[in-house]
């Protein structure tokens, strides 16, 4: 059986992948880097900064995804590394004043 976290992770992850970030932000993984300052001030504050814009916000959710796919998938399981970062990027863009019905992902 699937749990509605399973559930709800794979709606979100599916909605990460139709944000083209090696087009819409950096060509290469390492072009993500522009990611930096962000995720920087998240780790030291837990929170995201206001400054983000969706375009970064979605960016940053589909980095997180790449990243996790290419580290084994433990990242965003429940109770992984990255969950808590997941859940705040993807906190940001559903409230953010900017996003648009498209830019926000599934939250139930």
């Amino acid at each position: 059986m699937v749990h509605d976290f399973e559930r709800l992770m794979g709606k979100q992850i599916e909605w990460t992948h139709r944000y083209h970030g090696y087009a819409r932000l950096g060509r290469t993984p390492e072009r993500l880097a522009l990611l930096g300052p962000a995720v920087r001030e998240y780790r030291r504050t837990h929170q995201v900064p206001e400054w983000c814009g969706v375009d970064l916000l979605r960016g940053w959710a589909f980095y997180l995804t790449r990243a996790d796919r290419h580290s084994g998938g433990y990242g965003l399981m429940e109770g992984g590394t990255d969950i808590d970062e997941w859940r705040a990027v993807l906190d940001r863009i559903a409230s953010h004043d900017d996003a648009t019905e498209a830019d926000r992902p599934p939250m139930e």
